[in-house]
């Protein structure tokens, strides 16, 4: 007789085990009150309600969009790590269905000229997970982190490159244009050795060349008073 009464006891341990983790996981314990997107919105907004007299958090769901005639065009997971208190309404963003194509949730504004409309089936997956579970939206967060921190250290050193190379071409700007007022203060130096009119040699090698100047003024040495001779 006791043997009988332990199978018993067994048979309904595994019997009332499922209807725990159907408390647990029931469909019922986060339901979706409203869902917002307008045609021109980048997010839709759903409006989660804690059924339960327990705090919610770490809700995951699945978003089938429908089309008007109620037939499944798309679905989505999603995760969100999020609170809401026993019997209360807490409001959460996912990327908007369809953005580029301006289509609109049927009960939100639509475009102007006319866009698809679309509607949304709610179903819960899963609440009061680890936050170790609960990581998708956080890894999609970090992933977009990483590819700007890319972006900026490949930005950051084109323009460190492209500064490199500026401070060159100025560096080499500077060295021609030292070589050039060189040249021309050499040739006012030879033209008052040599007697001559510094202003006006100045000025012919500023016309001409300060090379052809310089070879011109070794040419014709110094002035000894001939009228006959630039001065």
């Amino acid at each position: 007789m006791k043997l009988k009464y332990f199978f018993a006891l067994l048979i309904g341990l595994f019997t009332l085990s499922p209807v725990y983790a159907i408390s647990k996981d029931s469909l019922n314990a986060v339901t979706m009150v409203s869902y917002e997107q307008s045609w021109l919105d980048s997010n839709g907004t759903l409006a989660l309600k804690n059924n339960t007299q327990s705090e919610i958090r770490n809700v995951t769901f699945q978003i089938t969009y429908l089309d008007m005639s109620g037939n499944p065009l798309d679905y989505e997971e999603f995760v969100r790590n999020v609170t809401i208190a026993p019997g209360m309404t807490k409001k959460v963003d996912i990327p908007a269905y369809e953005h580029d194509r301006h289509y609109h949730y049927y009960k939100s504004e639509n475009m102007p000229s006319g866009s698809p409309a679309f509607k949304v089936k709610f179903e819960l997956k899963d609440y009061n997970s680890d936050l170790s579970e609960v990581r998708s939206e956080d890894n999609d967060l970090m992933s977009g982190l990483d590819s700007y921190i890319d972006d900026y250290e490949v930005d950051k050193e084109n323009t460190g490159i492209a500064l490199g190379a500026a401070a060159i071409g100025l560096f080499i700007c500077l060295i021609i244009v030292g070589i050039m007022v060189g040249l021309y203060v050499l040739v006012a130096v030879m033209a008052k050795k040599r007697n001559r009119n510094v202003a006006l040699w100045v000025l012919l090698s500023i016309l001409a060349s300060p090379l052809i100047i310089i070879i011109i003024l070794l040419v014709v040495g110094e002035d000894n008073g001939d009228i006959n001779e630039i001065r």
